[in-house]
């Protein structure tokens, strides 16, 4: 028991410092911050340590790919907004369902849920690696559901840089799940099948529902800053951050649906 309490207690200190030096570094805000030290600590009571390094995996290598060559994604264009600072809707759109995952994991010990908590997070990351990566592609992107080239930052666009990312970054949860004996090697291998294939289909989402505007002669998504912004295609309310929720409860789901089978 004191050694479980002590566990804890090292989970969610590290959560605090890591969730500090990324506000003091600028790889989230405010809210995210405190966002993120909410989650965090749910990983810590719901999964121990192990759940806690997963998320930090996911937090540092997503902040690093994020700032990496942001002077060059500004001048396209397609850089994230607040020098790639993260907010609460980053947080929540990417991690509500692993959370709800580990959650459940905890209260039942159904290893569908664990493998729905590494698929549902490893999903998060195959995307950030492949949108943040594939921006640095020389090569240009295109479109996924009709392949014309498209700019650098379209929602929906995808680059052979980017999809390689992707698909890299879809087996480094995974393995790490293995590693603490979370996830079989079957498993493991399930679980980055299910996170590529729930990224792709946050670029089909982005390409087809998520909501684009014309605004001052450019296509944006995020009409905010517009003084007039007239809706191309796609949803209102249809973000990328509702994309991102949608596709990583479709991980979610997929993972469940396999333990059933």
């Amino acid at each position: 028991m004191l050694y479980e309490d002590a566990t804890v207690l090292a989970s969610l200190v590290s959560i605090f410092i890591v969730g500090s030096l990324g506000y003091i570094k600028g790889t989230v805000d405010k809210s995210g911050l405190v966002a993120g030290i909410l989650v965090g600590s749910l990983f810590a009571l719901s999964g121990g340590l192990a759940a806690v390094i997963t998320l930090i995996t996911f937090f540092l290598i997503g902040s690093f790919f994020t700032k990496y060559g942001y002077s060059r994604k500004e001048s396209l264009g397609a850089a994230e907004p607040k020098k790639g600072a993260r907010g609460w809707k980053n947080v929540l759109s990417n991690l509500f369902f692993p959370s709800v995952a580990i959650i459940l994991y905890h209260l039942s010990s159904n290893r569908s849920y664990a493998l729905a908590f590494v698929s549902s997070i490893s999903c998060s990351l195959a995307d950030t690696l492949g949108s943040e990566i594939g921006l640095l592609d020389k090569r240009g992107p295109w479109i996924i559901t009709n392949m014309r080239r498209a700019q650098p930052g379209t929602s929906g666009a995808i680059s052979i840089l980017g999809t390689v990312s992707s698909i890299l970054g879809s087996f480094i949860i995974p393995i790490e799940a293995f590693q603490f004996g979370i996830l079989s090697f079957n498993e493991l291998l399930i679980s980055s099948m299910i996170a590529f294939s729930s990224s792709m289909l946050d670029s089909l989402l982005g390409a087809t529902i998520q909501a684009k505007y014309l605004c001052d002669g450019r296509v944006v998504e995020d009409p905010s800053g517009c003084s007039e912004a007239e809706l191309l295609s796609g949803f209102r309310f249809i973000d990328n951050h509702a994309v991102n929720l949608i596709s990583t409860g479709f991980a979610f789901l997929l993972s469940l649906i396999e333990g059933v089978l």
